[in-house]
């Protein structure tokens, strides 16, 4: 597959314009490059977390209001991969299947392609849904390095520089099955839904079975 590279920010809001408006994404992401499939794919270099509104949900897919100036604004389809997807509750860190999604507030991680047709469709590596109302929602977070030892706790560095607070009685759990994990099985790479406090103090850690590259190489398949 040939791809072309649109590197301007004129040319990134383009693209945009033709999924529904060039937003204030297309001036944080000015020094990015984005590319062009032949298939009139977009193609990000980095998982986005948009979040808004869910309006439906079908056979195979969640369609979506977005309502972050991350991605195209407004409608989005997004398609679930039953085997890669991860789709998880808000407010338990379980498993979700489509025919548990509620209408209501949801965050996404994006996979890197995205169609650039109306409205555009997308794969995504996660999906929480069914998120309490006024409750934050869990962060995608893939570790930087192992955990570092502090006074009453540990501290964790995602990629992209969030630090976070782990106390010693934070719950870490495993995603779909029941086995027990501890920090000792939080090392660098390893891919992780946290909740915290609404600052960067942990309260709890979902451990998804795959390290953040498998699961993001198998998102673009």
């Amino acid at each position: 597959m040939r791809f072309r590279k649109l590197i301007l920010v004129s040319g990134l809001c383009t693209v945009l314009l033709m999924t529904g408006g060039c937003t204030g994404a297309a001036k944080e992401e000015q020094s990015k490059e984005t590319e062009i499939s032949e298939e009139g794919q977009t193609v990000s270099d980095a998982p986005l977390r948009i979040y808004g509104t869910i309006t439906e949900v079908g056979e195979g897919m969640i369609t979506v209001e977005n309502q972050s100036d991350a991605s195209s604004s407004g409608e989005m389809i997004l398609d679930i991969d039953p085997e890669n997807t991860v789709l998880a509750d808000g407010q338990t860190g379980l498993p979700l299947t489509l025919e548990d999604v509620q209408e209501g507030s949801f965050e996404a991680y994006l996979g890197p392609i995205m169609t650039m047709s109306l409205p555009p469709h997308t794969v995504p590596y996660v999906v929480v849904a069914n998120i309490p109302e006024n409750s934050p929602a869990p962060q995608y977070a893939v570790l930087a390095k192992d955990p570092a030892a502090e006074d009453g706790g540990y501290s964790l560095e995602a990629t992209g520089g969030r630090k976070y607070t782990v106390p010693e009685d934070a719950e870490i759990s495993a995603f779909r099955t029941k086995n027990i994990v501890t920090l000792e099985d939080l090392t660098e790479g390893s891919a992780c839904l946290v909740w915290t406090d609404g600052e960067d103090a942990v309260s709890r850690i979902v451990l998804l079975e795959r390290e953040a590259q498998d699961l993001e190489e198998s998102s673009q398949t």
